[in-house]
């Protein structure tokens, strides 16, 4: 079983860039596919799901802050 880490969505969550659909849109299927919870008790599905997404979500990130620092505009998918 994966590791369950404590990470954070950035600030700009889940706004995007021109430059950054396609990295956007991949960490939102990635997202959308593995925040579930297996049963009603689970508190974690959350938290796994991102771990789970995490190399997308950096990749994500990477692209939006290059991108926000260049002064590109946002938007929203």
């Amino acid at each position: 079983m994966q590791e369950i880490k404590d990470l954070t969505l950035p600030p700009f969550f889940p706004a995007v860039t021109s430059q950054c659909k396609e990295k956007a849109a991949t960490f939102f299927i990635c997202i959308e596919e593995k925040m579930v919870n297996i049963n009603a008790e689970d508190t974690q599905g959350a938290k796994r799901g991102l771990s789970q997404c995490e190399s997308q979500l950096k990749e994500y990130t990477k692209c939006m802050m290059e991108s926000l620092q260049k002064g590109d505009s946002i938007g929203f998918l």
